[in-house]
């Protein structure tokens, strides 16, 4: 019949555990770092593994972010712009079915008249424009032109 313990093979009754083991003493230190600096090691390793590269088809790279000036918007393809709004964000907007957009100062105007900012949100009433997906990667951004995220 096999024995049950509770304690590791080598420890005494009432034997004091330091802080990194009951094996501290025995093996040294460096035993106690070792399995630390390998996990550290294998999670580096993963990272760089696992970190996602540039975005494949139908994914499209537009620019680097900071080569997009505060306050403007760009053409990114299709019908997609991507404006660099002034506190620093990006968006992605796409046109309505047909109807075009043109910049203005503050944003965009449609073939209709309706002016919208940079973000998309209509300047009176009516429905905001539609947002394209879109990635920052190392710095640069990529819109998906043939998908749209519907608002409101």
């Amino acid at each position: 019949m096999a024995r049950i313990r509770f304690r590791s093979p080598g420890i005494k009754p009432g034997q004091r555990i330091g802080p990194l083991g009951p094996f501290r003493g025995r093996l040294g230190l460096h035993w106690v770092v070792a399995p630390l600096v390998l996990l550290v090691v294998l999670a580096v390793a993963g990272w760089l593994f696992f970190r996602g590269g540039a975005p494949e088809a139908p994914w499209q790279r537009v620019a680097p972010v900071g080569s997009l000036d505060r306050g403007s918007a760009t053409p990114a393809g299709g019908d997609v712009w991507v404006a660099r709004l002034p506190d620093g964000r990006v968006v992605a907007v796409a046109e309505d079915q047909g109807c075009p957009l043109s910049t203005t100062v503050a944003g965009y105007q449609d073939c209709d008249g309706a002016l919208y900012g940079l973000d998309g949100l209509p300047e009176g009433e009516g429905d905001p424009l539609d947002l394209a997906p879109m990635q920052i990667v190392d710095g640069k951004v990529y819109v998906d032109p043939t998908r749209r995220i519907p608002r409101g």
